[in-house]
């Protein structure tokens, strides 16, 4: 297990909650580090890069990068009632930050300049990216569904 800065923290986080609310079912870590590192995203991420390069934050957005809500560093594992806990509280499998990793080599050689975690967390949580994000994760369940029939 891993700790990502807040930014990719909050970016992740949102994802997972924004893929279980549009599902009903919140996806895993690994389900997450597989998304982030298909072509599809990482060719997508870095479209939306390039394009928030040319669109500074406004106030309000550059705020909602930090408006994660504070974790405790209290967990009860046996009685947690989301299958993320440990991801609540800011500890990610190490393919989550490989996919972030992947992200970060596939903008810099497609946009000449490495982002930055704030840039990529930008991109993340464009609503934009959380659909397609979200799409992929549908698209791999039902495969991995009809793979086991």
């Amino acid at each position: 297990m891993i700790k990502l800065g807040d930014s990719t923290t909050a970016a992740i986080l949102m994802v997972m909650r924004f893929a279980g609310q549009a599902t009903g079912t919140e996806p895993t870590q690994q389900e997450i580090a597989s998304v982030l590192k298909s072509y599809f995203t990482l060719d997508e991420v870095t479209n939306q890069l390039n394009y928030l390069r040319h669109r500074p934050p406004d106030g309000e957005e550059a705020l909602a990068l930090f408006a994660a809500p504070r974790l405790s560093l209290r967990i009860n594992l046996t009685g947690a009632a989301h299958r993320n806990s440990l991801a609540r509280a800011g500890y990610f499998i190490e393919a989550i930050a490989e996919g972030i990793g992947a992200i970060r080599k596939h903008a810099q050689a497609v946009l000449g300049t490495t982002p930055s975690d704030e840039e990529i967390s930008r991109s993340l949580m464009s609503s934009f990216i959380l659909s397609e994000l979200k799409n992929q994760i549908v698209y791999a369940r039902r495969r991995h569904r009809q793979s086991a029939k």
